[in-house]
């Protein structure tokens, strides 16, 4: 489901996500980051293993840009 919209990541001390939170206060649990990459000139891309509101397994596709914004782009459910 393609989603592109801003959230909340709180992080490790080292900026690996632990929790992505929604607008509406709706939040997602990292289970664990599977891919991490950097285009040259583009924020950075994670591909994250994610526990959804509901409890169900995701796949969730964010983005981090150097200002600390964050962007859920896709999830997989």
């Amino acid at each position: 489901m393609h989603l592109d919209q801003s959230v909340t990541a709180e992080t490790t001390a080292t900026g690996r996500p632990v929790r992505l939170i929604r607008p509406d206060g709706s939040s997602f649990g990292v289970r664990r980051v599977m891919a991490e990459w950097q285009p040259p000139g583009a924020p950075r891309l994670l591909r994250l293993h994610v526990t959804t509101p509901g409890g169900a397994p995701a796949i969730a596709e964010v983005t981090a840009s150097a200002s600390d914004a964050w962007r859920l782009r896709q999830l997989w459910t």
